[in-house]
């Protein structure tokens, strides 16, 4: 029988920090024990000492498009392997790949590299791919952001058109961001839902009653808020009020400190809390590779200073970011979030709100072993897939 046992670590539980150790077994995590509770010995199994590092789950990006010179649009298996490997020493051991709106054939062409990805021997080196999130193409073209509105949809009710977007079961999980508001929305949403897709909010300029039908059809969570929807107004409340005040509904946010301001997401923090908050990096294929002029997605990009901008735009259209969910996770927790609750927006929430909670996103007995040390400086240290090691020190 595997085994692996991980000691003398900072223990990042759902609601704390404890001293202790966790046991791997077969892949899964077995038990986790207090420093206290440790027992003598565990016969056959390998064990690491974690030096006092924090041992948390393994983070998960339920919204990114790229990293490391890949997007995941436009690249191939051996590409995905590529961010899969960049990701993994960046503690994330779990994503969705996350698409922009295109045309039928370039969906069709990239899910199938996501199928040819995942049809190769699994790799423990690198971040699984955990499902697809599709952000549009049915949003609202006066919140459309980077997005080409050329691809934008609406929807008549012929179920034929979203079957690209539906897939056929057995398959990986999938989610797409709507904009409630636009022609059909409200019935794509309740569609959607009934077929196992996870539909978010965003990219809308909804107003507050089509935001609750559209929460009971199904949809209760919002896109990297609150970019890409209307701005807070006194006499105007849009998605942005009602993502704050409705206690079922959660949404995650893009904590680069260019897409929200540090007081912004403090507010939302103080809102919303860490069980309805939720971080994603939104990264794009220029992350990891410093400042310059990038093509993503058929439009030049600048990058500045850890800034994305349409450069055709000035400074007056963020496209993406060039953050990683590590990063992501010291930035909220420099903003005085506890540890344990930054993490918990990194993992559990990302997991509950794709619906991968069951498997992932915290360390309780069962769950796929998952598994990242972190130094003081949160530069990972060990990071574990499925309970194979991988060493970064």
């Amino acid at each position: 029988m595997s085994q692996l046992l991980l000691h003398n670590a900072r223990v990042v539980l759902e609601r704390d920090v404890q001293r202790g150790a966790v046991l791997i077994r077969e892949g899964r995590i077995a038990q986790f024990f207090a420093h206290d509770q440790m027992p003598a010995g565990l016969s056959g199994s390998e064990s690491i000492d974690v030096r006092g590092s924090y041992l948390a789950p393994g983070l998960i990006d339920i919204h990114i498009h790229g990293s490391a010179g890949v997007d995941v649009q436009a690249t191939d298996a051996n590409g995905l392997n590529k961010l899969s490997e960049f990701l993994l020493g960046e503690g994330v051991t779990g994503y969705f790949a996350t698409f922009v709106p295109t045309n039928e054939r370039e969906y069709s062409k990239a899910l199938a590299t996501v199928a040819s990805h995942l049809a190769l021997p699994k790799s423990k080196s690198g971040a699984r791919i955990l499902g697809v999130h599709f952000e549009g193409p049915f949003v609202n073209e006066r919140r459309c952001g980077a997005l080409h509105r050329e691809h934008f949809r609406t929807y008549d009710g012929d179920l034929k058109s979203i079957e690209l977007f539906v897939g056929e079961k057995p398959e990986l999980p999938r989610l797409m961001t709507l904009a409630p508001e636009i022609d059909g929305g409200l019935e794509l949403t309740r569609e959607l839902t009934s077929k196992g897709v996870r539909v978010f909010i965003g990219h809308s300029q909804a107003d507050p009653e089509t935001l609750d039908l559209a929460a009971r059809a199904g949809a209760r969570h919002i896109t990297h808020f609150p970019n890409a929807l209307d701005p807070l107004h006194h006499r105007k409340p849009g998605v942005v009020a009602w993502g704050l005040v409705r206690q079922d509904v959660t949404l995650d946010c893009i904590a680069d400190l260019h897409h929200v301001h540090p007081l912004m997401l403090k507010l939302i923090y103080e809102s919303k809390g860490a069980n309805a908050m939720a971080l994603i990096s939104d990264a794009i294929m220029p992350t990891g590779l410093g400042d310059g002029e990038f093509s993503v997605w058929g439009d030049k990009i600048r990058v500045t200073n850890g800034r994305t901008n349409l450069a055709t735009s000035g400074e007056n259209t963020i496209a993406g970011s060039v953050t990683t969910m590590r990063q992501a996770l010291k930035n909220i927790i420099n903003l005085g979030v506890p540890i344990h609750e930054a993490v918990r927006m990194a993992t559990l929430m990302s997991a509950r709100v794709s619906g991968v909670e069951y498997e992932l996103g915290s360390i309780d007995e069962g769950k796929q072993a998952d598994l990242i040390a972190l130094d003081d400086d949160l530069a990972v240290r060990i990071a574990v897939v499925g309970g194979e090691c991988n060493r970064f020190d």
